[in-house]
């Protein structure tokens, strides 16, 4: 339907009728309609009139400079008299031009035939309706912000009802789907959890003290969950006054401090302890034992500090993996915590698998028995492995105050320098300290990091002396001797000193395992030269026997090589075969299945060498050098060397003698039974490329 675009006649609004009009305006009115007429069109908001017909009236400028629109007149509904008034949109779509009207209907003309018989103004009210729908909005990004938040943050009124309150508060307080809102403490306590009444009567007092502060007010208050899990809550509320002074609102946020209070626990924990065993730390263990010998001072009372030292642990991770090596460690921790707890010992982790201990009350007359008899007790049970036990030793080295000092980081040392002289000892495996250690500490910690480096940095190499039969003087065999090409040569030495290192260390593990490969590799190449079954002879210490791995790595040696087991022999010594004869077995026979044949080096110099031939299945007995040596002009000695190849021969063993240097000692060993030899007659140890030229060759 068109409009009708015209102007108003003002008179006939000047006629009585005119629902919810001034009826009858006064003459001096009707005399300034122009002046009216003026106002109207004047007017920003539209008036819009409506005849019988529905027809529209555009009366003023606003009116007519609407868009145009067919669906006007449908929006003007036919309410008449004090209809409300309502919000319209013109044009009625989603585009930015659309306008949003406050339709009032202004009133009727009791005339039908009136035109316009109804007035419509529509006051514009865009502006305000964006306003509260970005308003809206941004409650609603506020209030999203809020729920976000992983802090507790609620609002109470004066009177302590709850009039908002996000996610995290809800949460907490399990009142979710509960009708909390405005509801004080007292009544949510009812409505909850029976476990948070405490926390609510507590929240109840620290509002009122944040009221009295009438400031930010902070406090820590304490959370019980219903699972029983305590959660602490460093809380700030803000009191606000309206301009009479009167309680107005309360904001409280609270953050949950529970996970940085544990972590600052455990921080300053582990500023005393040691993280895998939880003993006390080196550094905590010499302020508190120093306090306790303070104490002791005073009293004119001994003690001793000791430190104790695993035997061979580096080998249990080589061979088992770390995890297994802290396994170990926990386990002699847990053992020297009941020790202390039940002795008054103070006992700490110091690194590695390095432990101390401050016994009071101990003189160091008794000492050694004391603590010996205490970490062999200490030692005595198995270690348990995820697959496996083992049988484990340690050694300690003791120093006693105030004997030897009044400081414990100095007893420490001292100590320290101890144990390096009770590794010496596997049979009495304590020791204490004396003035001349100090000494040989210095040099063995040189020591220890030259050795460290020398595998790396290739300062080992091998040297190899021929053995010989009697028969066709050939060579049948070598022996691989290891050197040390030392950084320093204020360190150089002979393996007799080096060596003990390395096994006190426990890198002969891993040196000893290149050891074996490297002189696997250099028979093997041997014997594709010149079609010889050289045997080669590798050393074999204890504490490489007891490796778990030691297996592993003869048959690692044997496929790296391509060298035929049974020209691999492996030396042995009784003194490897000592510590624990059960494991030493275990480990030979898995030996033996590779096909590796074994040695009994320096066969009559142990304890118990006929035990040792009856329980492990030798292929060749060494005669030690020391029975050689005099053989010629010592009755016992020759007496000794006869027995033995009488013994080996029965048994069907291999004799070899060792530190044969005159004929006349060959002569009379293979007048005896012995046809094999080693020793400066038949060749000192030499590179291998001067081993080459000798092989092949017969000299009878």
């Amino acid at each position: 339907m068109p409009y009708r675009s015209a102007r108003l006649d003002h008179e006939r609004l000047a006629k009585p009728g005119w629902h919810g009009m001034r009826a009858g305006f006064p003459r001096e009115m009707m005399d300034r309609r122009h002046d009216i007429s003026h106002w109207l069109e004047a007017l920003p908001d539209p008036l819009v009139g409506r005849d019988a017909d529905g027809r529209l009236h555009l009366i003023n400028r606003a009116a007519r400079s609407m868009p145009a629109s067919s669906k006007l007149e449908g929006m003007l509904d036919d309410r008449e008299g004090d209809a409300g008034p309502r919000l319209i949109s013109h044009p009625p779509s989603d585009s930015d031009e659309h306008r949003v009207y406050r339709h009032l209907h202004l009133g009727s003309h009791p005339d039908p035939k009136a035109t316009p018989r109804e007035l419509h103004l529509l006051q514009d009210v865009t502006s305000v309706k964006r306003a509260e729908s970005a308003l809206a909005e941004t409650e609603r990004l506020v209030r999203l912000m809020i729920d976000a938040s992983p802090d507790v943050i609620m609002v109470k009124d004066g009177k302590g009802r709850w009039l908002l309150a996000n996610q995290a508060t809800l949460d907490l307080f399990r009142l979710e789907g509960l009708p909390w809102w405005g509801r004080d403490d007292d009544a949510l306590a009812e409505l909850t959890e029976p476990c948070f009444r405490d926390t609510f009567y507590h929240c109840q007092q620290s509002d009122q003290r944040a009221w009295a502060a009438g400031e930010i007010h902070r406090e820590t208050e304490v959370v019980t969950s219903p699972e029983g899990d305590e959660e602490v809550f460093e809380t700030i509320k803000q009191p606000v006054f309206d301009a009479d002074g009167k309680r107005h609102a309360i904001i409280v946020i609270a953050r949950n401090i529970t996970a940085q209070l544990r972590a600052q626990a455990e921080y300053e924990d582990l500023a005393i302890h040691d993280e895998l065993t939880h003993l006390y730390n080196r550094r905590f263990f010499q302020i508190e034992a120093q306090r306790r010998l303070d104490e002791l001072g005073r009293e004119n009372r001994h003690a001793a500090v000791a430190v104790l030292d695993l035997d061979r642990f580096r080998t249990i991770n080589d061979c088992h993996g770390h995890e297994e090596g802290d396994r170990v460690i926990r386990q002699v921790a847990d053992r020297l915590r009941e020790l202390g707890a039940r002795e008054d010992w103070l006992v700490a982790r110091l690194s590695g698998d390095e432990f101390a201990i401050l016994a009071g009350d101990v003189e160091p007359e008794d000492g050694p028995e004391v603590l010996g008899e205490a970490l062999r007790e200490l030692m005595r049970r198995s270690f348990e492995l995820e697959s496996t036990n083992l049988i484990m030793t340690a050694s300690t080295g003791i120093a006693f105050w105030p004997t030897h000092s009044r400081h414990v980081a100095q007893l420490l040392t001292q100590a320290d320098a101890a144990l390096f002289e009770a590794k010496k000892n596997e049979r009495e495996p304590v020791a204490v300290f004396s003035p001349q250690l100090s000494e040989r500490q210095i040099w063995r910690s040189e020591m220890l990091g030259a050795l460290r480096d020398s595998l790396e940095h290739e300062r080992f190499h091998l040297v190899y002396q021929i053995q010989q039969d009697a028969l066709g003087l050939a060579v049948t065999g070598v022996e691989a001797l290891l050197r040390w090409d030392a950084p320093d040569p204020e360190l150089q030495c002979g393996p007799q000193d080096f060596i003990p290192f390395l096994e006190q260390s426990g890198l002969i593990v891993e040196v000893g395992g290149w050891v074996m490969t490297e002189a696997a590799c250099q028979a093997a190449e041997w014997g594709r030269e010149t079609g010889e079954a050289i045997t080669v002879s590798v050393n074999v210490s204890s504490v490489q026997l007891h490796a778990p791995c030691f297996a592993d790595r003869v048959a690692r040696a044997l496929d790296i090589s391509g060298l035929p087991p049974e020209r691999l022999e492996l030396e042995l010594t009784e003194t490897a075969l000592v510590h624990d004869p059960e494991q030493a077995a275990t480990m030979l026979d898995a030996v033996r299945e590779l096909g590796v044949h074994l040695a009994l080096d320096d066969f009559g110099t142990g304890y118990s060498s006929l035990s040792y031939l009856k329980r492990f299945s030798f292929d060749r007995l060494k005669i030690d050098q020391g029975f050689v040596r005099d053989i010629l002009g010592d009755r016992n000695d020759l007496e000794i060397v006869r027995a033995i190849i009488a013994m080996g021969n029965a048994l069907s063993l291999e004799i070899i003698a060792e530190g044969v240097e005159t004929t006349e000692q060959r002569d009379l060993l293979d007048s005896l039974g012995c046809h094999s030899f080693q020793g400066y007659l038949i060749g000192r140890p030499t590179p291998a490329d001067a081993i080459r030229p000798l092989l092949g060759v017969r000299l009878l």
